[in-house]
Formats: structure tokens, C-alpha cells, sequence
């Protein structure tokens, strides 16, 4: 799992979002990905500060953030605690495990359930370089050995 993350990023985020999307139970807008992103590196954070590092120029309104990360708390996806005048942030699931579950409802919607299906769909991608191909076969190589 964390290969592909590491190493195929635009493809497997872009398969991520897309299955994320359609469970009808725990949808993760596009947007919503954004601010877990901030969450998961930075820990427990104001609404401004992922404002600051998502919108520096302020394309978004501070607002925006603030409904959003609000709706995400009733989501059960954030927690909030308020600290004097400020609310504070963090994410209540783990990034691993949020990834692990929404690959394998990937997996077994899109690729019959075979993680051989979706390895092929990878390599034959036409965004996979040949240094991205090359890490693939040195892991792949590791696995053998263990």
C-alpha cells in the first residue's frame, strides 16, 4: 500500500478520490482530502492554519475552511476542542488505516476484487515512468527475498 502511495501518487489518489466519492456512508470530497492532507502532517491545527497552507494567497475564504472542517467533525472524521476563543482540530482517523479501507473498496469494485488487477492497471499506466517502473521491480524484488 505504501509503495504505490510513494511511488504512483496522482494515480492511486485519483482511484482513491473517485471510490471515496461514491460510498454513499463516509464521502471525502475532493476538498475534504485537502484538509485530512494538513491534518495527518501536521497533527492539531486552527482553521487557520490550514487556511495559511492550503490558500496562502486566500483563494478560499477563511469560512469556507471552517464550515467545511465543522461538517467533517459531524462526519466523525475531525474532533474539535475549543481552547480559549480558538478551535482546534485533528483528524480521528488514521491515514493508514482511512487509505487501507478505501483501497480495498477499490479493489473489490473496480478490479473484481484482485489486487493482481489493479497491480496490472498500474504498470500499464502511461503516467508510470520508467524510474516509478524500476522501484516497482526492486520491491518487488524485496518481497521475494523476506
Amino acid at each position: 500500500m505504501d509503495f504505490y502511495l510513494l511511488y504512483c501518487p496522482t494515480i492511486v489518489v485519483s482511484l482513491l478520490k473517485t471510490e471515496m466519492a461514491m460510498k454513499n456512508n463516509n464521502i471525502l470530497s475532493d476538498f475534504e482530502w485537502e484538509i485530512m492532507q494538513v491534518l495527518w502532517e501536521k497533527g492539531v491545527v486552527a482553521v487557520k492554519d490550514v487556511w495559511q497552507t492550503l490558500y496562502p494567497a486566500g483563494e478560499k475564504a477563511y469560512t469556507t475552511i471552517q464550515t467545511y472542517m465543522d461538517r467533517m467533525v459531524e462526519k466523525k472524521l475531525l474532533s474539535k476542542q475549543k481552547i480559549g476563543l480558538v478551535n482546534f482540530y485533528h483528524a480521528r482517523i488514521d491515514k493508514k488505516k482511512l487509505l487501507k479501507h478505501a483501497m480495498e473498496n477499490l479493489v473489490s469494485r473496480a478490479f473484481n476484487g484482485s489486487f493482481f488487477n489493479l497491480a496490472a492497471f498500474l504498470v500499464e499506466s502511461p503516467n508510470l515512468s520508467s524510474e516509478e517502473l524500476e522501484k516497482i521491480k526492486e520491491l518487488i524484488k524485496s518481497k521475494e527475498e523476506v
